[in-house]
């Protein structure tokens, strides 16, 4: 049996373009994503970041991603979602109804986690790529998906934990000393949980990576 997910991002709830609130437009687009999963029927819906427009959405925008999900679980039981956190979003807000969300077939991801392992004789601390690992499932509940869901990186959550720095001196570093560190710290995480996904993989199943992140050495297209 195959398996299918529908992919998309940026859906940027509760934005105002030129003054005007865009509510009306969001919420035609997700009562269209709904008819999509009903004609397509995937199963999984993966959302990539940028949920909403603000760190602090208004609670419109709040009820329009909740209410969607809610009718998009009562649309079909078996659909799974996973949602990550982008640069626009709070993810610490993001993952806060991830218990609730859990009961709806959504995993909410916003954040990367350490873990403390100096009891045990090894660095201050490791990451929790577990966390971010999310298997997904058929319609007749047999595991056929690994999706890495990777939230945005920011410089707090990458740089100093886990990379023999000393924080403390974070405030010396000049701008271009900082955005080396920001760099390496990305690659240094993308690094570990792509190796613990390919681990985590089970034999025959595809592995998905999911990301919110910068672009490098892109261009602007004259079309």
């Amino acid at each position: 049996m195959s398996f299918r997910f529908l992919h998309t991002s940026d859906w940027h709830l509760g934005q105002s373009f030129h003054g005007q609130s865009r509510h009306v437009e969001h919420a035609a687009f997700l009562d269209w994503l709904l008819g999509q999963l009903k004609t397509l029927a995937p199963d999984a819906l993966l959302i990539a970041g940028d949920l909403f427009d603000v760190v602090n959405p208004s609670l419109a925008a709040q009820e329009l991603l909740y209410d969607f999900i809610v009718r998009a679980h009562e649309q079909d039981a078996a659909l799974e979602i996973v949602m990550i956190a982008g640069n626009h979003d709070s993810g610490s807000r993001i993952e806060l109804p991830a218990a609730l969300l859990a009961r709806l077939k959504t995993h909410a991801l916003g954040r990367v986690r350490w873990v403390d392992d100096s009891a045990d004789g090894g660095d201050t601390h490791s990451l929790d790529c577990q966390h971010l690992l999310v298997p997904l499932h058929d319609r007749d509940g047999k595991r056929r998906a690994l999706c890495l869901a990777v939230p945005f990186l920011r410089p707090a959550e990458v740089t100093g934990l886990g990379a023999g720095e000393d924080e403390s001196q974070d405030a010396n570093k000049s701008e271009r000393t900082r955005s080396e560190a920001y760099r390496a710290g990305v690659a240094r995480v993308h690094e570990q949980l792509v190796s613990a996904a390919r681990a985590a993989r089970q034999p025959g199943e595809a592995l998905i990576v999911m990301g919110h992140a910068h672009m490098r050495d892109g261009e602007v297209s004259e079309n």
